[in-house]
């Protein structure tokens, strides 16, 4: 067993796949157990607390008509509750253990607020992830509690009233979502706050609108957006970019980072690139995100690593699958919480046969559940797992 491992940081560049993902798992054994499918409590646990969402985007996986019965609204409290109080405060980092995202809407949930306030006060560092259109400053006076958040991204779905309508399907969506960043900011909250962009082929000029929106937003108040992550699509039926994009990508990085450093409103700015944008940014593009198979998924996933709790108390395998009544998800519902536990519920599923894959499973999957589901593909069985792990990944 390796549980414990350590690694002096190289002094070569290694591929954020490695630093930001595969070695904090191996450092905190959770990918280990992944491997030799044995038992840990997750090391992340999504809190998919939305009843509903607002948007309409064509590259969301959810069932438009689905959304939760209004019964479970104050049960959710509930549910969250007793998962904030079992959490076995094991291992380095868990104060870091929940993630509140979807799924559907978190805002839409009207004791977001409470859930949020609750982690909080047990020591939890909550961040939320939102589309931002029920952020208003009426919402903001009902759910003091998001006051509370260590980090709040925000996903944009465009940089002007146009590009965002075209996406989400509502009128002035673009200019109450912006509205509502600039008021929360002005609260002075501790908060740490952050956008989310994802960037689609041909359209790597918007990325200039969207830094015009930052400063704006960033130009009323004393405290600013603080991080930019932006993100390739990686929904099943999304266009790569091309190389020629990727290599043009480079110039277009380079011009809104100079940009950030000569403007008092956007100096302080950090842009993530993730897995593949990295690599443009760094000179050395290298071709769309490595996706998954569904003959490489195994049949437990990585409860381990990840898992998600909706408002029923449903515990999903896969990020993906927590949309009510997508078509093929229940099949990765793993238990109930009622009555019984994360830990019980684990434990079984690891024990039993499992889920067998059906080619449709692979939609199910985010960029994280690909890396992982990758590694452990790669790696199942070996006893040399991890010289497999370096070889391929770091």
């Amino acid at each position: 067993m390796r549980l414990g491992y350590t690694h002096e940081k190289s002094t070569t560049q290694s591929s954020k796949y490695w630093t930001n993902t595969i070695e904090p798992l191996l450092i905190s054994g959770h990918l280990e157990s992944a491997i030799t499918n044995t038992y840990v409590y997750p090391n992340r646990v999504g809190l998919y607390p939305g009843l509903n969402c607002q948007f309409f985007c064509n590259f969301c996986g959810r069932n438009y008509n689905a959304k939760y019965d209004n019964k479970f609204a104050s049960k959710s409290l509930d549910v969250f509750k007793r998962v904030i109080d079992e959490d076995p405060r094991d291992r380095k980092n868990w104060q870091d253990r929940f993630r509140i995202s979807g799924g559907l809407e978190p805002l839409t949930n009207p004791n977001i607020g409470n859930i949020i306030h609750y982690g909080s006060t047990n020591d939890f560092n909550m961040q939320l992830y939102t589309n931002g259109y029920a952020l208003t400053e009426r919402f903001l006076e009902q759910q003091t509690g998001l006051l509370d958040l260590e980090v709040m991204r925000v996903s944009l779905y465009g940089h002007d009233d146009l590009s965002y309508n075209r996406v989400t399907k509502i009128p002035k969506s673009f200019a109450t979502v912006k509205e509502n960043l600039r008021k929360f900011l002005q609260l002075k909250t501790t908060t740490k706050v952050g956008v989310n962009w994802i960037l689609l082929p041909g359209h790597s000029n918007d990325l200039y609108g969207l830094i015009d929106m930052i400063e704006d937003i960033n130009s009323t108040q004393k405290e600013k957006i603080q991080f930019l992550t932006l993100r390739e699509d990686f929904s099943q039926n999304a266009s790569y970019l091309s190389h020629s994009e990727r290599t043009e990508l480079y110039d277009v990085f380079l011009k809104i980072e100079e940009r950030c450093r000569n403007s008092n409103d956007l100096q302080h700015l950090h842009i993530d690139y993730g897995y593949q944008l990295d690599p443009v940014r760094k000179g050395t593009p290298d071709g769309p995100l490595r996706m998954a198979l569904y003959n490489q998924l195994n049949r437990y996933g990585f409860p381990q690593i990840a898992t998600a709790i909706d408002s029923k108390g449903d515990l999903y395998v896969y990020h993906e699958t927590g949309f009510i009544d997508r078509p093929g998800a229940d099949r990765y519902i793993i238990g109930n919480i009622e009555n019984s536990n994360i830990e019980t519920i684990v434990k079984h599923h690891l024990n039993s046969k499992g889920i067998t894959p059906k080619p449709f499973d692979v939609s199910f999957l985010d960029a994280f559940d690909h890396l992982i589901t990758l590694a452990l593909s790669d790696t199942v069985g070996k006893s040399n797992w991890l010289e497999i792990l370096e070889e391929k990944w770091k």
